[in-house]
């Protein structure tokens, strides 16, 4: 009898902490993952709305083996407001200006590798 109490005291406290974690979690606003085996020039973008004062995180994994990656966080008017630092893994953090509609762009020029970056609301 204490054992069946003990084992269905610890399903509920592993549920509750599930529950909590699946809760707290951070929201994910979007992902780049790509993998490019010839010299390629291209953007692939993700787009996501903000709020001023919302701090976002970049969590960014690469292995390039040639060419450029450029990682840049654009406002809706098209001017640069972050550029991630150039690393093969790398977490960083951004907190927004404004309200606005931010588009994550990753600029490859002359790019063989592969890279994949996701977005979080961090708060």
């Amino acid at each position: 009898m204490k054992k069946k109490r003990l084992i269905i005291i610890i399903i509920i406290a592993a549920i509750s902490v599930m529950g909590t974690c699946w809760i707290t979690r951070p929201k994910a606003l979007g992902n780049i993952n790509h993998s490019y085996s010839e010299k390629t020039t291209t953007t692939s973008n993700v787009s996501f709305s903000g709020k001023t004062g919302e701090r976002i995180k970049f969590s960014f994994r690469s292995n390039i083996t040639s060419g450029d990656l450029n990682i840049v966080l654009y406002n809706s008017f098209g001017n640069k407001v972050y550029t991630l630092d150039q690393a093969t893994e790398l977490e960083a953090f951004f907190t927004l200006d404004n309200t606005d509609t931010y588009t994550l762009a990753a600029e490859c020029h002359n790019f063989i590798g592969k890279y994949k970056i996701e977005l979080y609301k961090a708060d």
